[in-house]
């Protein structure tokens, strides 16, 4: 017989109490469960005796994904986020909500909400307004039938056995595929398929699978055509990197205009490029995928170049690499490892006051974030196409270099003083703001910048946001940060125009506590 909510909680914590460490004066268990999954997230164990944060996390999977089980059966909750207290009485408190709610992953990251789930950032390359390739498609059907046929006859001899390769594609198929897809196919790869409908499996294309056209055409709709999204937690300063060569490929994570056409089985792909950047041809080769959450990587110029490559042939319309090193760096110091290149900066635990002038070496950068680390001058970033900046400002520093900066989307700033949040007003771009880093700044002012969608402040702030009747309008996600209860997260929710009246709280104690 399935148990209710109060009894799958009241077991619960009955096996907290049970496995508790000696001197123990609370657990806080908080985490989420769904059909698929159940995690903590944070909190265990508070022993006094044992300085430090929480000492140790019971972990009841069975139960959390009971829980999970009973709010999608009595609530229609797909997932659920909740926050279990038991204390040596046997006393425990449960609060359950439904997954608009997420904790953060360390003990003071807080709680992400989600005020809109259908706002998602657009990616820089996402929409047709952005400017096309007036280039001509480097493919060329016969030779690439051609070369199709010897890199067959390559492998056959490799492997000692010819593949058999399934029947072609229809001209009536290939045209319905046209439609479907809203493009033409680049006209190297339709000729292929009217060789064959793939390799059968035989991973005969220097070891790639060749998809057959239905099987490409299902990921590419459910899969490879559709911008990554991780939700706000990690989404609000999402960044997209440009491919080598630069301005080849939409800055995107997914695009209707990719259609998948081989794999490892890696959950990666080749794709031909239907809707290609500036620079970048019509039916250009690119990888896309789960490695390529950040960015696709460019190829080849078209299906016929990269076949060629497998029978060591060059790519004549291959534009030049920039061959600049790699595209992110994890450092201590601003270096020689700076390269026209490098897009992203990870900056940790350099000596303060950190000077940005050697940026100048990084044209390209749309990354950056000093960890443990603060400088005195934004200066240097003025004049690069950062977008996503977290910093901490020095005693006396401000915000003032970065007024009128056309790109950045992202902005978190630590200072243990006050800063002037003026110049955010000038800020075209911004998106993504977190404070909860600063002394209580301005708060007024967020509500006065109509393209901010996500803001990220302290229990304090945002009380102080509230009292003086100056929340954002058109928020689709904040975050509480600190260490709060769920139900400050609940508040704040409400507070922000979300409807928390289902959320469940359920109280009790276990009784043979000792």
């Amino acid at each position: 017989m399935d148990l209710t909510v109060d009894e799958v909680a009241r077991q619960i914590a009955a096996e907290i109490v049970a496995r508790a460490p000696e001197g123990w004066t609370e657990c806080v268990l908080r985490g989420h469960g769904s059909r698929t999954s159940v995690g903590l997230s944070g909190g265990g164990y508070v022993v006094p005796s044992r300085p430090g944060s929480f000492f140790e996390k019971p972990f009841p999977y069975q139960g959390l994904g009971s829980l999970a089980s009973r709010f999608r059966d009595t609530h229609g909750w797909e997932a659920v986020v909740l926050e279990l207290t038991c204390r040596p009485s046997g006393a425990f408190e449960l609060v359950v909500f439904r997954d608009t709610l997420r904790p953060g992953g360390g003990p003071e990251d807080g709680w992400t909400l989600t005020i809109d789930p259908g706002f998602q950032p657009p990616e820089p390359g996402a929409a047709d307004r952005a400017e096309p390739s007036e280039l001509r498609p480097a493919g060329d059907p016969a030779e690439a039938v051609e070369r199709l046929r010897a890199v067959l006859r390559q492998h056959a001899e490799h492997s000692g056995e010819e593949p058999e390769m399934p029947a072609p594609v229809t001209e009536d198929r290939l045209a319905a595929a046209e439609r479907h897809l809203g493009r033409p196919l680049p006209a190297d790869l339709r000729a292929l398929y009217l060789e064959a409908d793939g390799d059968g499996g035989s991973e005969a294309l220097d070891g790639y699978c060749w998809l057959p056209l239905d099987r490409a055409l299902a990921e590419r709709d459910g899969y490879v055509g559709v911008p990554t999204w991780f939700g706000w937690e990690l989404g609000w300063r999402q960044m997209i990197f440009d491919a080598d060569p630069p301005d080849t490929v939409r800055r995107c994570s997914g695009h209707p205009g990719w259609l998948p056409f081989a794999t490892w089985f890696d959950g990666n792909f080749l794709a031909v490029d239907l809707a290609p950047a500036a620079d970048g041809r019509p039916g250009q080769v690119i990888e896309v995928g789960r490695d390529f959450d950040d960015g696709p990587r460019y190829v080849a110029s078209s299906v016929t170049a990269w076949l060629g490559r497998a029978l060591g042939r060059p790519d004549p319309h291959a534009p030049q690499e920039s061959g600049d090193g790699p595209h992110q760096l994890v450092v201590s110091a601003l270096d020689e490892r700076l390269a026209p290149g490098v897009q992203a900066i990870h900056l940790n635990d350099a000596p303060s006051p950190v000077d940005l002038g050697p940026l100048s070496a990084t044209p390209r950068l749309r990354r950056l974030h000093l960890n443990r680390c603060a400088t005195t001058d934004l200066s240097p970033v003025a004049v690069l196409p950062v977008e996503d900046l977290a910093v901490d400002l020095a005693s006396g520093a401000g915000l003032t270099p970065l007024a009128g900066h056309r790109h950045l989307t992202s902005l978190a700033v630590g200072s243990e003083t006050p800063v002037d949040l003026a110049p955010l007003r000038t800020l075209p771009a911004l998106r993504s703001l977190d404070l909860s880093r600063c002394p209580m700044p301005d708060l007024a002012l967020p509500a006065d910048l109509p393209g901010l969608r996500y803001l990220a402040l302290s229990g304090a702030q945002w009380s102080a946001l509230i009292a003086a009747g100056r929340l954002p309008a058109h928020l689709a996600a904040a975050r509480l940060a600190g260490a709060p209860p769920l139900t400050a997260a609940l508040d704040l929710l409400a507070a922000l125009g979300v409807d928390t009246s289902t959320a469940h709280r359920l109280s009790g104690t276990v009784e043979d506590a000792s």
